[in-house]
């Protein structure tokens, strides 16, 4: 039994970790930014294109500063789960002037809903965030809906990563990682990758495992 199941229930629970957990995050990851050494590697393409940003769900503590270099203005929407997880997410990243797009990443319950929104935002220019193993997995998994995203839109996909010399790293599905203050942090917006509108949804799922691959081993 959990020590908060002893005095509070899990809806109460729910309640706390929504109204707080992403001002505790918020102030985290200031603090962390503020002590380590920051290294950007950001793709041009970013630079001067909308595009679409995929990182994994256990990575995305330190992105907003990684979104900061690549826009003074915040342009972005973030793809996130209804669920009381999604919330915290959102919530954490609209203290970064982001916004939200509710849905899953893929193409099943409000998936579908999510995906018609993110083609809109791209084709108006916005940028688009994409955990595409979340909300809930399997760890570092490609749900259909970033590819469709890609496919449609014809925005490219840039992979990416925040790596920490020294971090912690919790015991959650999708191993949360938290860099550790005085660390040396680089934070990569990798070179984009281009579906064709008329690509197999099969091919395209190989073809972006192999470039997070290939991200993951910056």
């Amino acid at each position: 039994m959990a020590l908060f199941d002893k005095y509070l229930t899990r809806e109460q629970q729910q309640q706390i970790k929504i109204k707080y957990m992403h001002k505790l995050m918020f102030w985290i990851s200031k603090s962390i930014y503020a002590t380590c050494r920051n290294r950007f590697h950001i793709t041009d393409y970013a630079k001067n294109n909308n595009f679409i940003a995929c990182l994994w769900h256990g990575n995305f503590l330190m992105m907003p500063y990684l979104y900061a270099k690549i826009r003074n203005t915040p342009n972005m929407s973030l793809i996130t789960s209804a669920h009381n997880d999604g919330v915290v997410v959102e919530l954490y990243f609209k203290q970064f002037g982001l916004q939200a797009i509710r849905g899953s990443t893929g193409t099943h319950k409000g998936g579908i809903k999510a995906l018609i929104q993110a083609v809109h935002a791209l084709n108006e220019g916005k940028d688009v965030a994409v955990t595409p193993d979340g909300p809930k997995g399997p760890y570092k998994s490609i749900a259909s809906g970033i590819l469709l995203m890609a496919i449609r839109s014809g925005v490219g996909i840039c992979g990416c990563r925040v790596k920490p010399s020294h971090y912690w790293e919790l015991k959650t599905w999708d191993k949360f990682c938290i860099p550790k203050p005085f660390s040396r942090i680089d934070y990569y917006a990798h070179e984009p990758l281009f579906f064709p509108k008329d690509m197999d949804i099969k091919e395209a799922h190989m073809l972006l495992e192999n470039y997070m691959k290939e991200v993951d081993s910056l």
